[in-house]
This record gives structure tokens, sequence and C-alpha cells, in this order.
């Protein structure tokens, strides 16, 4: 079923040991090296070839979309490579002359990467910043490119600091990261803090539905905010199917996938629990360069394949199944002016394959400048093929001729889930290069995960819309407690893309809520009130002075009990409780700020039951009566009361009179008691100055139960709860978390941070309250690195489960297994702690430290 994680093929992906046949293929076996072509693959191949050079001229929507910039917000949706980054350079360009600030926020390093090499060019190196997670170069530039984290922790100092940040126009590519499940929440948080005045630009080739996206930001923003769509690609793809024996394909006809590849794929598909081998990837080079179908992107399903794929290459130029590439000299002069100030590149594992066979591994796992030496060497020409995961097809910005697909599905951290169009586009928009290729190509590739008929509908379908990814955690509130009280916090999530998609989402309930408020409307003709909105503001500010009133009242009462018993309660003073039981004063005692007293229970001694002494702690709001005589308390007591002294306590409760505390005055002379009944009186002046005293349906609207205007008021509410269903439930999330945060000291009472907050604020981190804990308890070293790295490797894994392992040899590395043993003891309270109060929280795995530390 879409979107379920495929458990099975994870377990199984894992857990198998493949051998060198498996992992390089089975050269020893004979193969077929010519390619046969579908005759009715011809006519198509034969518009492969570079288009004439012609001056470029921008396009209507470019233009369009630079004169809306100069007045409005603007949404840009189009294809890659359509041009969308030539609009973001003249929007750029146009704010720098003018003397302002701009920030090019990508949602990946290796884009960021790509666009700071790019703007170097045109803006020059000194004008230009870059800030990533890897790299952080010129901050103060005029320009910045970087990733959205960075963009919103910008924002997030600059609003705990209560400043602007200095930034004219703000351009976020690949917009259509809003709704990825891990990370849209950033971009979300962004668009919201934003300030007003800041120019914004969005570039996506797959938001569906925009037009939504950008009524969202003219009404979060107060700013117009137009769209700009065009979907004609620049460059056409065909869809193509290679079998391993070395015939080529059409993917489809006119009624759907052909036959034979249907058929055939079938049989791949049914054995997708046997062992199988790797695909011929130097094969499949070969084919492609036999059809002129180069260069190309291999995606595939993991970081370790795609390196598996360069090994391969390596081994087929040994065994003389690929050819070795001749050194010409615009590739080894480009190489060599790029490895000159980069020496350390000299030893990388996979430079051989890059010098001899035109490929390369490109991934996260690899060095950002290593990716850079890939991109740049892809773009001029220069490689056969890039080997890629479909996780940075967003960060690809390097167009082939072909794009190769091995598999339907993508893991997604946890399992195995099928592709969705959206990210099927991302992966395809890189076939065919603008002004290289007259046409370009997406091959389909069998396998036991290859499900030619989902890509293919997935090819004719539409981008996928975009849902808000909104949610709460700690790092989230800690960071909006910088700027805002916790109050305030509801209009943050009243203006979420959630609520807003929530309450379009729900058109019949919002028809029903405004004819319930014309309805009001017209029976407010005679009231002070004139409209819905005015109604209910004064309203609400009524009832909640009329409660404040309450509160002091009840304040006040428990005040003046707690001043007329204060001095009365003394050693040996007898009072009684609501339930009856008598006891004796032996002293006043505070229990975590409250005032009580410690007292004996004499009950049993009055119905002549016991005489064992038995000591309470009573609040002292708990007493209801005390007695007008007293006892003297024995100066020695054991574990009975002394005979004698019972009598007397007996004799005196029998004989004296018990006086309830309503009876009694209190010290009116007290400050407290002044300072209350002054806040009395003033909320009582208030309520009386509101208009609704004089207003004729004041009966009917604020006391009037069962009268026609309370009712529609009544619906009128439970419909503009149903609409912000989602914002309430934001605000839940907030207030579930803000206690939590409360009990473990990072904000105080009044919900403001602490100093130990402000602080735990500044980590940015998804686990702010785990590695808060770690430099709380000491447990990080001052001064030695390499263990630091290794212990935080733990909370920024990836991983979703541990690795299975000696941990017999863990513990060889003592120093490291010692300091990760101390950290898991200090942090399982605070764990069991979270678990308990429903925030989940896994056991921290040791592998990743045992990684860096090794």
């Amino acid at each position: 079923m879409k979107g379920e994680i495929d458990i099975t093929r994870t377990l199984t992906r894992r857990s198998k040991r493949q051998s060198r046949k498996e992992i390089f293929g089975d050269f020893s076996k004979k193969r077929e090296k010519t390619l046969k072509i579908a005759t009715a693959l011809a006519p198509v191949l034969e518009q492969i070839g570079v288009p004439e050079a012609s001056e470029f001229v921008p396009d209507p929507f470019q233009l369009k979309a630079i004169s809306l910039l100069e007045k409005t917000d603007v949404i840009v949706t189009a294809p890659t490579g359509a041009g969308k980054t030539w609009i973001a350079e003249k929007a750029i360009e146009r704010v720098f002359k003018s003397g302002g600030r701009c920030w090019y926020a990508c949602p990946l390093k290796a884009l960021s990467n790509s666009i700071y090499s790019e703007f170097g060019k045109i803006f020059g190196q000194e004008n230009l910043g870059i800030l990533t997670g890897d790299r952080k170069e010129n901050p103060s530039a005029p320009i910045i490119v970087g990733t959205t984290e960075i963009l919103r922790n910008q924002l997030y100092d600059a609003m705990s600091e209560g400043e602007d940040l200095p930034v004219d126009l703000v351009v976020l590519d690949e917009a259509h990261y809003i709704g990825d499940e891990e990370r849209g929440v950033v971009w979300e948080e962004v668009l919201i803090y934003l300030p007003t005045r800041v120019r914004l630009l969005l570039l996506s080739a797959t938001i569906h539905n925009a037009k939504q996206i950008a009524d969202w930001l003219t009404w979060l923003r107060s700013v117009p905010c137009d769209l700009v769509s065009v979907d004609e690609r620049p460059v056409p793809i065909f869809p193509l199917f290679l079998f391993p024996e070395g015939e080529l394909y059409p993917l489809n006809g006119k009624k759907g996938v052909l036959p034979i590849i249907a058929k055939k794929s079938s049989q791949y598909h049914r054995r997708r629990h046997r062992r199988t081998s790797f695909p011929s990837v130097a094969q499949i080079l070969n084919y492609l360069e036999q059809a002129n179908l180069l260069p190309a992107i291999f995606f595939f399903k993991s970081r370790s394949d795609c390196d598996r794929a360069v090994e391969q290459c390596l081994w087929a130029l040994q065994k003389g199944d690929l050819e070795k590439e001749p050194m010409d000299y615009e590739f080894s002069s480009e190489l060599l002016r790029f490895l000159e100030n980069k020496s350390f590149l000299k030893n990388h594992r996979q430079l051989q394959a890059l010098v001899e066979a035109r490929v390369g591994a490109h991934h996260g796992g690899q060095l950002p400048i290593w990716k850079v030496l890939l991109e740049t060497m892809m773009k001029k020409g220069h490689l056969k093929a890039i080997f890629s995961t479909s996780t940075v097809a967003a960060g690809v910005n390097f167009p082939a001729r072909t794009v190769v697909l091995f598999q339907s599905d993508r893991f997604n951290g946890e399992g195995f889930v099928e592709l969705t169009s959206t990210e099927l586009l991302q992966m395809t928009g890189r076939a065919g290069r603008r002004g290289m290729d007259k046409i370009g190509f997406v091959l389909l590739y069998p396998g036991p995960y290859q499900r030619p008929d989902v890509i293919y509908d997935l090819l004719k379908s539409p981008p996928g819309s975009v849902e808000s990814q909104i949610k709460v955690n700690f790092s989230m509130v800690l960071n909006l407690l910088l700027s805002h009280k916790p109050a305030e916090v509801m209009e943050v999530f009243a203006n979420s893309l959630a609520t807003y998609q929530s309450i379009a989402a729900q058109g019949d309930l919002l028809e029903k809520r405004d004819r319930i408020r014309q309805k009001i409307e017209t029976l407010l003709v005679n009231a002070r009130c004139k409209t819905f909105d005015e109604l209910m503001l004064l309203r609400d500010k009524y009832k909640n002075t009329e409660r404040d009133l309450e509160i002091l009242t009840n304040e006040i009462a428990k005040e003046s009990k707690l001043l007329a018993l204060e001095p009365l309660v003394k050693p040996g003073a007898i009072f009684r409780t609501a339930k009856g039981d008598v006891f004796v004063v032996v002293r006043k005692e505070q229990v975590r700020g409250r005032a009580g007293i410690r007292c004996w229970r004499v009950t049993p001694i009055l119905e002549g039951k016991s005489s064992k002494v038995r000591s309470y702690w009573v609040r002292l709001e708990k007493v209801t009566g005390i007695l007008d005589a007293k006892v003297e308390i024995p100066e020695e007591i054991g574990r009975l009361f002394p005979e004698p002294w019972m009598k007397i306590v007996k004799h005196v409760c029998e004989t004296g009179t018990f006086k309830g505390v309503e009876e009694l005055e209190p010290d009116e002379t007290n400050e407290r008691w002044k300072e209350l009944n002054e806040k009395a009186r003033e909320v009582k002046d208030l309520l009386n100055k509101f208009p609704c005293n004089g207003c004729s349906l004041r009966m009917t609207c604020v006391e009037g139960r069962r009268s026609k205007l309370r009712k529609l008021i009544k619906k009128s509410m439970v419909y503009e709860n149903q609409l912000h269903a989602i914002q309430y439930y934001l605000w839940k999330e907030f207030q579930r978390h803000l206690e939590l945060l409360k009990a473990e000291g990072y904000v105080s009472k009044d919900g403001e941070l602490t100093s130990d907050g402000i602080w735990a604020s500044r980590l940015r981190l998804d686990q702010p309250l785990l590695v808060s804990e770690c430099i709380r308890t000491n447990v990080f070293p001052d001064n030695d690195p390499v263990l630091l790295s290794a212990l935080m490797a733990p909370f920024v894994n990836d991983r979703r489960t541990d690795k299975a392992g000696d941990y017999a040899t863990y513990k060889a590395n003592g120093k490291l297994y010692r300091r990760f043993s101390k950290l898991t003891k200090k942090l399982n309270p605070l764990i069991r702690r979270l678990n308990k109060e429903g925030f989940p929280c896994s056991p921290l795995s040791f592998w990743p430290a045992l990684t860096i530390y090794l």
C-alpha cells in the first residue's frame, strides 16, 4: 500500500552480507555488449542533440516575476531548468545595487554550495557569504547563501534581542519543503517570523496548491503575494526502459506500460525476497553511451550503493569491461586547477574512478569540497555519470541528459516507502539540460523494487499539495519564550499554515458560522454593541472582569480567615476541622511555603478510645473552629499521652465553646488585607463602567442562559472552536511542553525563561533538554574535543536503531565507554520523566560515539 513502510525489505537488506559477485556483478558471465534499440525509439533518439546557440532572452514569466517583486511578495512555480534562479539573481542584483541586503535560503548544504559558487562569479566573492552546518564564511556580507535552519536561527536571535533582522530580500528556494515531514516546521517558522517589510520570493517546481500558499502569505503578512506559474518544461523528457540483456524500449505506448515490460518486471518483483546481484553499472554506462544518452545521473537507494557503483566501475576498468577514458587537456587542466589548493583530495579513494571512468558518488557522506568538484566537472561536461541518492535530488544542481532509476520507492529513515509525484518530479527534473539538450530522458532499470506502472502513473500526476507540518517541540518553545509571553504564543499558532488550511478545508462550517453571526447582528439593533466582533470583545472582557472579581472575593474570604486565625493559633490552642476532628496546637510550621500547624490529634481521647500520641500537619485554611480555652503542652512526651493531661484536655473541650472561623474578625490594619480590598474596589469600579450595564440586552447577553441571543452566541463559539481545532491543539501542545520546562527549571512560574532556559534556547537542537542536562551535570569534557565530538554524536545521529555489536569490544575503549556510561546514567532519570509525561525519548545509541572516537 502506498506510504506504508516495507519493514521486511529494510531488515533483509541490512542483515544479508553480499559476496563480491553480488557487489560487482558477474563479470565472468559472457554478456551481450551491443545495445538493441526498439524500432519505435528511432525517431525519439534522433532528437538528441544540442540546440542552436542563441542570445538569452528572458521568458515572459521571468519578466513578470521581476516586475511584481517591486511591489509584492512572489511565489514562482516552474519546472526544473525553466530559469527560476535567474529571477532570484535579478532580484538580488536590484536590492544589492540599491545598498540592501539579501538572504538566499536552501534546504540542503549541497544546493547552498552550488548557489554560492554561481553567485560568487556574478556578484563577486567579497560580497558573498555562506552559512551552513559545514561552512561559515563572510557572515556579514550583503548577500548570504545558507540553509533555512540558519535563517530561522537568525530570526530567533533577532526576536530575542528585540531587533529587526537586517535583510531586505529573502529567497526561499525549493519552497515545497514547507510540506516536508521532518523540516517543514522550519520553513513555516521563517515565514511566520519574517518582518513584513522584507520582500519575499519563493521558488519551487513542485507546489500543486501554490495559490493557497500565496493566499496564506497575503493573510499572514498583510502584504499581497502574487503567484507566477508555468507548467511547460524547457526541455521535454521521454521515459525509457532498459533490460539487463541490453534491450532498450520506450516505457509506455498509447495504452500504458508496454506489455513486455509489465510482464518481465513482475517476474523481477516476485523475486524481491531473494538475494539479487547489484545492477551492472558499468554495462549500463556502456549501453547509455551507445545510445548517446550520457551524461547521466544514477539515483540509488543509499550512500553505500553509490560508493559500490564507483567501486564496480573501477573493477570493470581492471577487467576490461569499461574503457579507460583518455586524459584530455581541458579535463586535466580543470582538475589540476581545482586540486592545486586542496591537496588532501589527491588521496580521495574515488579520485581514480573520477579520472579513469569519469564517474563519481555525490551524497551526504562525502566531503563538501568533493561534491563541489563533481558538480563543477559535471556542469562543464567532463563526466559520464554521477551516482546520487534520491534524498538529495533537491540538492543536485547539475542537470544531465538522462536520469536512471533503479527502484520506485525510497528510504525515509525508518523503512522503504513508495515515491510520491513530488519526489519523482524532483529527480526527473534533472533530465535534459537547457541550452545543451533538445530532449531529456528518464530511464528505468528492472529490479525487485522497481514497479514501472507506479513510475508511469507518477510521471502523469501533478505534484502533491503542500500541507503544513508545524509541530511543537522543546526547541521551539524555548525560542518563542525569548521574545513572547506564553499568552502571545497563541497568536503565532493562529497565523500558521496549519490553521489556515484547516479553516479552508471546512468551507461549509465557515458558511454556517457566518450565517449565525449575521443572525446575531440583527438582534443588536438596540444594543450598545453594533457588530458581532464588538459584542464578543466586550462580552469576553465583561465576563473576565466578573471572574476577576469573584477570584478576589474568594481570596479576601480566605485571607480574612487566615488573618483572623493567625494570632489565636498558639501552642496549646485547640481547634476543629470540617470533618469534626479535634487537634491541639504544638507549633506553627510551614511546609513547601504553605502556612500550617504541627499538632496532636486528640479526638480519640475525647471518645475514650486511645491515648497514643499522633502527630499531624494541618493546613491553616482547614481550621473551621477554635476553642475559647487552651491547655499546657507537656515538656516531655513519649508514645502515650500522660493520664492527667488527657483528663485536662477532655475537661477543657467539654466546658469550652468552639467559635467558628467565620465569626472571627480579621486584622483590618494588615497590609495584605488592605491591598486585596483595594484591588476588589478597583475591579468593581471597572465593572460598573462597562457599557453592558446600561444595555437593553444585558440580561439576555450576559446572564440569560436560555435567551435566543445566548443560544446563538454559544452555537457560534462551537463553530469557531471546530474551525480552530488545529490552533487549539498546537496551543495545548505548547502548554504541555511549557509545564515540563517549568518542572525542569528552564521556565519560571510566570512563564519567563530562567538563566538555564536562556542558554538552552541557544542550543538549537532536536533534543535540547538532553544536551542541556549533560551540560548541567558536567558530563562533557572540558579539554578533549575528540571525546566531546564522540559524546555529541548520539544526539545528532539520524538512524533510528542501534547497531548490534560486541559490547566487550566497546568496553575495550575504556575512556569513551566510561564517559558514555556516566552520560547515560545522568540522563536516564530525565529520559524516564520525559517518557512518563508523554514525550517519547529512546535510549541513546553507543555506536555513533564509537564511530567518531575511532
